[in-house]
């Protein structure tokens, strides 16, 4: 048994084929969380046609855009690339690289959330929009998370 500290117990290793397809089931689920993300966002997109109270600009898109980059590049990174010892980004040649760019993706996701949020906040919950509008705002960060 290998030892991992949750809630100090130990925890049982899985299987080889088992734990292939738990990866196959996340990469499915992963990628159908995302879409819904998007369709929530979209459907927000075609609900603030009918309101007149805010106007849906660009600033609302861009994180999800930010989000979008961001997955695209985080899921394109070789994970076994990111082993090796080396911590800099010269002294550890391919690592180093993929770790900045693992770094670079990450911070592109942050951003997106936070860009989401704040959106949230200063667009529509500090004017006090009726609720019809705040579902605009609240579909741009159910899309980002």
């Amino acid at each position: 048994m290998a030892r991992v500290f949750v809630w100090n117990c130990n925890l049982p290793r899985l299987p080889s084929s088992l734990r292939e397809q738990l990866r196959d089931l996340g990469t499915y689920i992963s990628g159908a969380l995302f879409t819904l993300g998007w369709w929530v966002f979209i459907d927000g997109l075609v609900m603030s046609r009918s309101t007149t109270q805010v106007n849906f600009g660009f600033e609302d898109w861009l994180p999800g855009l930010l989000c979008t980059l961001g997955m695209i590049i985080t899921n394109s990174i070789d994970l076994t690339l990111l082993r090796d010892d080396g911590f800099g980004y010269s002294s550890g040649g391919l690592a180093g690289k993929a770790k900045l760019t693992l770094f670079i993706g990450i911070a592109l996701l942050a951003g997106g959330v936070a860009g989401s949020v704040a959106i949230l906040a200063i667009k529509y919950i500090v004017p006090q929009v009726d609720s019809g509008a705040m579902y605009i705002g609240v579909t741009n960060v159910v899309q980002t998370l």
